[in-house]
């Protein structure tokens, strides 16, 4: 025999012949017979057999009990030839149940080799033990034989092949779970701490507008009262600057907290009616004076077909105007400063206004252009140090007017100078509703004198004490005179000793807030018999979340500071239902 392609081994002791770098040169063939004589045939009729530049080396066993013990020890033998009836009539059977199926190997090639083929019927065994071919001995000849080796060996091969690719696709599926799993986790831990960032954030944005709102309201609120007074003309131009320059604070602050909003998706607009008309000529008397200033003409064209009173929210779209017009007069050095408002398209009861301030500045740098309306957006630094601001400005403006279903887009004029032009849609009024809403100035002078007729108890909830003087001068104006609370202990005890008709509740007090005051007032298990009287919640918190924590609390209405007059009034009618 040619040992150098064709290896015998006769039991598991004789492995030793052969040296381990050299027995995966060979194809593992197991012969299962009690008789030695197959054995030897086996050997002889393979006698220099190779299937793909490798031989044979044979393990044998004389008994399905040494087949076991010896298959444990080669479990990367190829081919299985096996007996049926050996020490037991279903000696070989058994041998190759437990191949199949406690070992769960499916790789292995089986031939059951038979001498009595009638102990163990074919289509029996073929369906019942998953082996791949059946012979009687007799006509297992040496032609036959080596054919039947050659196909096991390739179909075990092809098997080998399959089963690591399986592997290595179940290890792929592993890993890619085990990162998608991973992922997940991350992906997980990363929107809480982008949720925990967000709530102190806006925990933040809510401390900060409170602390600054609060003196704030004192500053414009006195300012307000001031302009009203007889003052001299240099002593009203000191009233004017501080008036300004607190609006300007205020417009920052409100721009911050207009971002977060927008970021948070907590921004929310009112639907109510207003005249363009009035708006306009409100923004423009806000820049009047720094127009005249700096010796620019600031005027406005409306179209004539323009409707008198439409449905939007008045205070964006004047937001929005005001920032194109600030920058515009901010950039221009001379010329004029124009806003333009007219119908672009009307659908029913939609239309789509077309806003365009003109300037005759500098215009726009190309390669500036498509940052314009980026957030902290300025050219440079030295553009802040000259001229201010935070950079906002434009960036809420163009999310203000694409959540009106509108746009902003800028251009240079021909003649020189930037073109804004900016698209809105809002809702058209009625007739009748207009010449209503055009009694709107005198209808808040006539509550004004209904509430000061009415000698109501007002009761105003406030620690500080110069927004509670900025209250008091501002009601006593209109001739509404108010009691004072420190705090919400201070609310209860004049509750549970005097009858009142309103309560102006500040909402952060020390001892005993807002919010905990009203729970109180409005627990049917209180001592508090006035327990549905009007509450209106005056607070520097300026967050949605705010208003809705002193709805929830009981509260009938809410108003941040700093407080407009006009606001109040209106709004104490409201909960007075005037």
């Amino acid at each position: 025999m040619d040992n150098s392609r064709v290896e015998f081994i006769e039991d598991i002791n004789t492995c030793s012949k052969i040296p381990i770098d050299k027995i995966d040169k060979f194809w593992k063939v197991m012969v299962i017979d009690d008789e030695k004589s197959v054995h030897d045939i086996t050997v002889t009729s393979l006698k220099g057999f190779m299937f793909e530049g490798r031989g044979l080396t044979f393990l044998n066993a004389f008994s399905g009990q040494e087949a076991i013990g010896l298959f444990t020890r080669h479990p990367d033998t190829a081919l299985l030839i096996v007996d049926v009836v050996m020490e037991t009539e279903n000696a070989g059977l058994n041998f190759v149940h437990y191949i199949r199926e406690k070992l769960k190997n499916h790789l292995v090639q089986i031939v059951i080799r038979t001498g009595q083929p009638g102990m163990a019927p074919e289509y029996e065994v073929i369906s019942k033990y998953s082996i791949n071919a059946y012979y009687s001995k007799t006509e297992l000849k040496i032609q036959k034989l080596i054919s039947l080796v050659t196909t096991s060996l390739r179909t075990y091969k092809l098997a080998i092949q399959l089963d690591l690719e399986l592997k290595k696709r179940k290890a792929a599926e592993f890993g890619l779970k085990h990162l998608n799993q991973t992922l997940e986790e991350k992906i997980v831990e990363r929107t809480r701490e982008v949720e925990r960032a967000n709530q102190l954030k806006s925990q933040f944005l809510a401390n900060m507008s409170h602390e600054i709102r609060t003196p704030m309201n004192g500053i414009i609120g006195m300012s307000n009262i001031l302009m009203d007074e007889d003052l001299e003309p240099a002593q009203k131009e000191y009233a004017r600057i501080i008036k300004s320059s607190a609006g300007s604070l205020l417009t920052i602050i409100n721009d911050i907290l207009d971002l977060s909003k927008i970021e948070s998706g907590q921004l929310t607009f009112e639907q109510r009616s207003f005249s363009i008309k009035m708006m306009v000529n409100e923004v423009e008397s806000i820049f009047k004076f720094k127009a005249k200033q700096k010796g620019l003409k600031l005027f406005s064209r409306i179209q004539k077909e323009l409707p008198h009173f439409v449905v939007g929210d008045e205070t964006r779209i004047k937001q929005i105007l005001i920032n194109l017009i600030g920058n515009a007069i901010k950039f221009t050095t001379k010329g004029f400063v124009k806003l333009s408002v007219a119908v672009l398209k009307k659908k029913n009861n939609r239309l789509e206004l077309r806003f365009k301030v003109e300037d005759t500045g500098p215009g726009i740098e190309e390669s500036f252009k498509n940052h314009l309306f980026d957030k902290f957006s300025q050219k440079d630094a030295s553009i802040a140090r000259k001229f201010g601001g935070t950079g906002l400005g434009l960036a809420i403006s163009k999310h203000l007017a694409k959540m009106m279903d509108g746009d902003i887009q800028v251009e240079n004029r021909p003649q020189g100078g930037a073109l804004f032009d900016v698209r809105l849609v809002v809702e058209q009024k009625s007739n009748n509703l207009d010449k209503i809403e055009q009694q709107g100035e005198s209808k808040i002078k006539d509550l004004e004198e209904k509430i000061a007729n009415l000698n109501l108890r007002i009761l105003l909830a406030e620690d500080n004490k110069i927004n509670q003087k900025v209250l008091q001068v501002m009601l006593k104006k209109r001739n509404i005179p108010i009691q004072i609370a420190e705090n919400g202990e201070d609310v209860l005890e004049k509750l549970r000793a005097a009858r009142y008709d309103l309560i102006l509740m500040d909402v952060r007090m020390p001892h005993l807030d807002g919010i905990e005051t009203t729970k109180i007032i409005r627990d049917p298990h209180s001592d508090i018999k006035q327990k549905q009287i009007p509450i209106i919640a005056l607070t520097a918190l300026a967050m949605p979340e705010d208003a809705v924590k002193c709805i929830d609390a009981g509260m009938d209405r809410y108003l941040s500071k700093p407080v407009h007059p006009e606001k109040l009034i209106e709004t104490i009618g409201l909960v007075l239902k005037l």
